[in-house]
Parts: structure tokens; sequence; C-alpha cells
């Protein structure tokens, strides 16, 4: 019985004009976005790698010179898009993509795109994942919402119910008639997008590639099935296909656009985040005194008395080291602790916000899928600390390579009017290149179980009520 109620659904909708233009509609822009995306994936991989070959060739030949003024000359690292980048960009255009890494400075990314986009380019790109999220649960009340309302008005429910179909078995023969035609649309271009996927350079990051795509297709099918059964379940409560269509769409607009936007500025409220130009110059002031209260000239001066008896000489003249490059890699490592506590209690801040929204996506579904779809596809607010991270730590061993080099290289400079040490090419490839490998799938899923809960409490809920609501079910209106 439910097979023939979902074949009747499935063959009403195909005919119906609502579902040609509405279908034909979300899969002319899906595919175009996955399209667009694509172009747009490819295009930056290919910059991101021209890019890193070119400065790291520039980091070798940059001239004979002091090994410390090469550090000073530095390097950049440029961030690679996430495996599924074409699909959801996340937070790619704000971020940046390109770190530069010198002597004594920890730096932010740069190059972010949405700088130079217009105020409307700034709501977000045409992706696949924004098309999912927007229009798949639009497509889907556009379908559902006359389901039991409609057949009500129009005395068509009273003839079903007389054939002794119970209420459950409507239920199921018509979720499953509607989630057909709805995955017969998602369908032809998530095969789209399968083949820009197999076309698509993905070494880097093929190893859980599988895995993921298989979790992101059951995220955006829970998501879908919440919206599936919470229109049949207004359908089912409402007299009037007019009310019911007005109540989803006014819960799609909520989740679509006004959840996010209130969770973001909630969550910049409860953890608010300091001034660029007061945060710097605290950086900056606690860098002068000293992390622990001893400005570095003075603790550098505490400290020689260690390095004098560490290699037991009683001068300068004595140090088998050059002591310069010993001073320049200690100022170095003095700033350690200053960096990570500031940027530290920042980036605290950026995922305090982060898990405030998904601890808010119990609201609306919207939210914990599209953190899930970001974090999945390789683009959240994780993966770009992941990045700034490990091109932190490449910056720290860069500069300790030079030092420790010219410390060992130059030790006969410690004479006053020695001149200059100057290092070649053979010196400057000591720093091997930059490569970036983003976290495995298993940190990811234990950051984000609780947005895999929250999509399950809110298909559980839209279950409960699509059953409430036609156990209630009356073919009369009232």
């Amino acid at each position: 019985m439910i097979a023939s109620i979902a074949r009747k659904e499935f063959s009403e909708i195909v005919r119906d004009g609502r579902f040609k233009w509405t279908a034909g509609i979300m899969a002319l822009l899906l595919l175009t976005a996955l399209a667009a995306g694509y172009q747009k994936y490819s295009a930056h991989m290919d910059i991101q790698r021209l890019s890193q070959d070119q400065t790291n060739a520039q980091w070798l030949n940059q001239g004979d010179k002091n090994p410390h003024s090469g550090a000073h000359y530095g390097n950049y690292a440029f961030k690679p898009a996430g495996p599924l980048a074409f699909f959801d960009n996340g937070i790619n255009n704000y971020a940046g993509t390109a770190l530069f890494m010198e002597a004594h400075k920890q730096n932010f990314a740069v190059g972010r795109p949405a700088t130079d986009q217009s105020s409307i380019g700034r709501f977000g790109d045409l992706s696949g994942a924004m098309i999912l999220q927007l229009l798949m649960p639009l497509l889907i009340i556009f379908l559902g919402f006359t389901a039991f309302s409609g057949e009500r008005e129009s005395g068509t429910l009273r003839q079903v119910m007389s054939m002794g179909v119970s209420n459950r078995q409507l239920l199921w023969g018509k979720a499953l008639g509607i989630g057909v035609a709805v995955l017969l649309v998602v369908g032809i271009c998530a095969l789209a997008g399968g083949v820009a996927l197999s076309l698509a350079d993905l070494s880097a990051d093929n190893e859980s590639l599988g895995a993921r795509v298989a979790l992101l297709s059951a995220s955006y099918l829970l998501y879908g099935a919440v919206f599936l059964f919470l229109t049949l379940a207004v359908s089912a409560w409402a007299k009037t296909a007019r009310t019911a269509l007005m109540v989803l769409v006014g819960f799609w607009a909520f989740a679509g656009f006004l959840a996010p936007k209130a969770a973001v500025e909630i969550s910049k409220a409860v953890h608010p985040t300091p001034a660029f130009g007061k945060w710097m110059a605290d950086m900056r002031s606690h860098q002068m005194r000293g992390f622990d209260g001893v400005p570095p000239f003075v603790r550098f001066e505490q400290e020689a008395a260690d390095i004098f008896a560490q290699y037991g000489a009683s001068s300068v003249a004595e140090l088998p080291v050059y002591v310069g490059a010993l001073r320049l890699q200690k100022f170095e490592e003095y700033d350690f602790p200053v960096f990570e506590e500031h940027y530290g209690r920042l980036r605290d801040s950026y995922m305090n916000q982060r898990r405030l929204q998904d601890r808010v996506g119990i609201a609306a579904p919207t939210l914990p899928l599209r953190s899930l779809s970001m974090a999945l596809s390789g683009t959240d607010l994780i993966r770009h600390i992941n990045f700034a991270d490990a091109a932190e730590a490449y910056r720290r061993d860069m500069v300790l390579k030079v030092n420790n080099y010219l410390a060992t290289a130059a030790s006969s400079f410690n004479t006053p009017g020695s001149g200059t040490f100057v290092a070649d090419e053979a010196v400057f490839a000591m720093v091997p290149p930059f490569e970036f490998k983003s976290q495995g799938l298993g940190a990811t899923l234990s950051e984000h179980a609780g947005n895999f809960i929250a999509l399950l409490l809110w298909l559980c809920l839209s279950l409960a009520l699509a059953l409430w609501a036609v156990r209630r079910l009356s073919v009369e209106e009232d």
C-alpha cells in the first residue's frame, strides 16, 4: 500500500507544473553553481601551486646575503583549497589565502577575495552548498505543502481514507513519493558534481575523500528529510493549503536567513574580539616589556653567563659560536610565548563564537548543516587555523635553521670589524619547501559530533510532529 501511495504521489508531482518549473530552476542553478565552483577551484589550485613554487624559488635565489637577512627576506605560505571547496567554499573568501613568514614577526593571512567584492557579493558565493541549503527545502515545501491540506480541500482525502489506508501508511507513502521526486532532481546534479570531482586534482586530500563525500551526502539527506517531515506535519495540521504554505515559507526564511545572522550576532556579543589596532598595540607592548616582565635585552644579559658556562668561555672572543646569531635566536624565542598568548586568545574567541553558533543550531537545522558542510569540505575555521599554525611552525623552523647556521659558521665574526658573513643558495636550501597537510577526518568528526547530533534531533522532532499531525488528521475542514 505504501508503494502504491508513493507511486501515485510521484506521478502527480511529475505531471504538476510546479515541479517542472521549480525543479528545472533548481537543477539549472545547482549545475551552474557546481560548474562555476569547479572552474574557480581549478583556477585557485593552479595559482596556489604556481605561487608556492615561485616563492620557494625566490627564497633559494634571493642572492648572497647574511643568513638572518635571508630570514627577514622571508617566504610565503599559500593555503590550498579544501578537498571539496568547489562545492562549499566556506570561509575561504574571508580568512585569507597567503601568509608571509619572516623573522621576529607572526603575521595574519592576507588575500581575501571578499574585500574585492561588491556589497551584494559578500552575502555569499553561488555554490552547490548554498543551493542545497536554501533551495532544496523550498522545493520540498512547494511539492509537499498540499500533500494533506490540499487533498482535504479538494475532497480526495476522504476517498483515500475510505479505502482503508491508515494515517501512517499515507504519511510514509507521501514522504517516499516526494522524496524520490526531490532526489531525482538532486541526484542528476550530484552525478555532474561527481564527474567534476573525478576530474579535480585532489592528491593532497584524497586519503579520506570518499568518506567525506559519503558523510556530506548523509548530512544533506538528513537535512532534506527534516524539511520533508516538517512539510508533511504542517500540511496535515493546517486547515488550508494557504496556511500550510505561509507557515512553511516563514520557517524556511527563519532557518535560512534569520537564524544564521542571529547566531553570528549573538556569538559576537558573547565572545567579542578586540579591535585590530588595540590588539596589535597590546602585543607589541607585551613584546617590549617581555613575557614575564623582563625586557628581552635585560633577559639576554641575565642569560649571558649561562651561555659562557655552556661553552666554557670567559669572553666573547673565546666562544666557538657567533654570539650575534645566539642573540638573534634568543630574541626570536622570547617572542614565542607572547605570540602564543595573544594569537591564541584571538583564536579562542573565534572558536568560541563558532561553537556557540553550533549550539544555537538547535533553533534551526540550517546551522548545524552549514558547519558540517564547511568542515567536511575542508573550508571551515578549523582548517584555516591549522594552516596558520603550520605556517608559524614552518616560520620558526626556518629562522632557527638560518640562525643556527650563522652561529656555527660565523664564529670568527665575534671580533668587531670582522665584516659581514654571507650565505649562498646552498645555505637557504637547508629550509625545505612549505607543505600543508590538513587534519584527519577523525579530528573533524570529533569537533563536529554535536552538529550530527543536532541534525538527528531535528529529524526525530520533525518525524514526531508528522506522526502526531497525521494521527489527529481529519478529512473535514473546520
